[in-house]
């Protein structure tokens, strides 16, 4: 068989797995428990993809050890199209927080798209810590007069990390309380069984209405649509201060065939402008995005190298 007929053969073969892909249902590793952000776009994300695809998306909760359990399952897990990861920065945070992590974001990953970003964290109390603003919640930590302690998803995930900056940078004596995802240190703070939380708009925004959490902050560039009276750190306290690393991804298993990538990664893009995730994007703050495989590659090699330093900086400490 000549060359140029082989390589035309297999194109048609990829040609054809695109165009038949998926054959059954899809399982899509979420590291969090079932009411947290990440549950909460995604599932709707499955909706629309399974509308589109004509297979059902299967949502499996995988929470704990900031999103190693299911970082390591799909890491391992046949490159075939049908089991993948929809994840938050803070599974590739593990990298820079662990002497020996059990999987590599660039190594053992295939990067199909960088679905949203968010434009940073609410940060939110127990209504009965005695602060009405962040500059009197800074004074209450710093006077010793009570403890204050904050959750996050994990050690070294993004929110420990924005609890250990404001700690660095404005002599806050807050302290880490690690839970197993999102919901439940929403849950704990309710409950006051810890007094602080950074959390995303779309977690905690009915919470807030509803007298359960006072937000006192956001830790991006500007304040939140849906919140406007809540100021952003910078005017709260900390001059110059942003913080907004937080992005929501899809991965497949290191090597997949491309033709499924680059499908996938095209059914995402038509999905974010469905009105359902356009609405839901709203909700949470969110912006989408749907990067290319190859750009969502490359602004994860950035993100890895920036958030190294920020790790340096709080002094968290390997695994």
């Amino acid at each position: 068989m000549k060359w140029a007929t082989l390589v035309l053969l297999i194109s048609c073969m990829g040609l054809a797995q695109a165009q038949t892909y998926p054959t059954r249902p899809i399982r899509m590793v979420v590291p969090q428990p079932a009411g947290g952000t990440m549950d909460t776009v995604m599932r709707a994300l499955g909706e629309q993809l399974s509308r589109q695809m004509g297979q059902q998306f299967v949502i499996d909760n995988r929470g704990g050890a900031n999103g190693l359990i299911a970082g390591e399952l799909v890491a391992k897990s046949a490159p075939d199209g049908y089991t993948m990861i929809y994840t938050s920065n803070s599974l590739a945070n593990n990298q820079l927080v662990m002497e020996k992590p059990p999987f590599d974001m660039l190594r053992d990953y295939a990067p199909v798209t960088l679905v949203v970003r968010s434009g940073g964290y609410n940060v939110v109390i127990h209504p009965q810590v005695p602060a009405q603003t962040f500059k009197e919640l800074l004074e209450l930590s710093r006077s010793g007069r009570a403890q204050i302690h904050y959750g996050s998803g994990g050690v070294g995930n993004s929110q420990h990390l924005l609890g250990e900056l404001i700690n660095k940078r404005a002599g806050a004596k807050f302290v880490h309380v690690p839970y197993k995802g999102l919901a439940p240190v929403i849950t704990a703070v309710i409950s006051n069984e810890i007094q602080l939380a950074f959390a995303s708009a779309l977690t905690v925004v009915q919470h807030i209405k509803g007298g359960r959490l006072r937000a006192l902050a956001t830790s991006g560039a500007k304040r939140w649509q849906g919140l406007p009276d809540v100021p952003t750190l910078s005017e709260a306290g900390m001059p110059g201060f942003v913080y907004d690393p937080a992005w929501h991804a899809m991965f497949a298993p290191a090597a997949p065939p491309r033709v499924i990538v680059e499908r996938m990664h095209a059914e995402v893009v038509k999905a974010l402008t469905s009105p359902r995730m356009r609405e839901t994007m709203e909700l949470g703050g969110h912006t989408p995005i749907g990067s290319t495989p190859s750009e969502f590659r490359q602004f994860l090699e950035g993100y890895l190298k920036e958030m190294a330093l920020l790790a340096k900086e709080t002094g968290v400490k390997p695994l």
